[in-house]
């Protein structure tokens, strides 16, 4: 009698995990895989909160082959939003791979995530399973470190023309803030941007930019630019 109430328990147990694995908001579920093309794969941190919309990354191959583009899809039913990037797309975790993060399920941030920091970052408006528009935040952002780069930097140093704005991820120290994060129909933005990050050569430019995108004007807002300070430091 003791082992069937054991066995019961232990079942009703399961029973209860199960079902909480199952409602997760962690893991979103995933709508169907069977109907993406071969050679891809799902990128289940790109997965919306819903798990219909995701970034399919190209399996890795032989890295002297060109691979297929990354893809913002649907899917189920299963259709290409748009394509991602203009290059040969890039596998899961290999430098200038697309990252995504959601507000809701209908708007998505999509960057690159380059060498030093992220590039390239747009939002992405869903309505009927389509592109309803593309804010094109980055066009707007680089122009602003640009400037700055070219009246401060390039006007003292103009043999430095060879060198630009590289976006730098600080995500370290108590003082730290997310690059950006959703926060209603905002997106704050904080970003720090150097000439030569690896410090090297000089002379040696940097900026920083805390500001706020408004999703409903796609417009810039509370625009805080602070061009640092430009330094030379040994060329050893």
């Amino acid at each position: 009698m003791k082992a069937l109430i054991l066995l019961f328990v232990l079942c009703f147990f399961d029973g209860l995990m199960l079902r909480a694995e199952e409602a997760s908001p962690d893991k979103p579920p995933v709508q169907s895989i069977a109907d993406i093309p071969k050679g891809y794969e799902v990128g289940e941190k790109s997965l919306s909160p819903n798990g219909r919309f995701a970034i399919l990354y190209p399996i890795r191959g032989d890295d002297s082959a060109e691979l297929p583009p990354n893809l913002l899809v649907c899917l189920k039913p299963y259709s290409v939003l748009t394509r991602i990037g203009t290059e040969g797309g890039r596998w899961q975790g290999a430098r200038d791979q697309p990252l995504a993060k959601w507000n809701g399920n209908s708007i998505v941030a999509i960057w690159i995530a380059a060498r030093w920091g992220m590039k390239d970052l747009a939002i992405y408006e869903i309505e009927a399973d389509k592109i309803k528009r593309i804010q094109p935040v980055w066009r707007r952002v680089w122009l602003l470190f640009d400037q700055d780069f070219r009246e401060r930097f390039l006007s003292k140093y103009p043999d430095e023309k060879g060198s630009g704005v590289i976006f730098v991820s600080k995500s370290e120290g108590p003082d730290s803030k997310p690059e950006l994060e959703f926060k209603g129909h905002k997106m704050l933005l904080n970003l720090f941007a150097d000439n030569k990050p690896n410090l090297s050569v000089t002379p040696h430019w940097t900026a920083s930019l805390h500001a706020v995108w408004n999703l409903d004007t796609a417009e810039l807002e509370n625009v805080d630019f602070r061009p640092g300070p430009i330094e030379l430091r040994p060329n050893y």
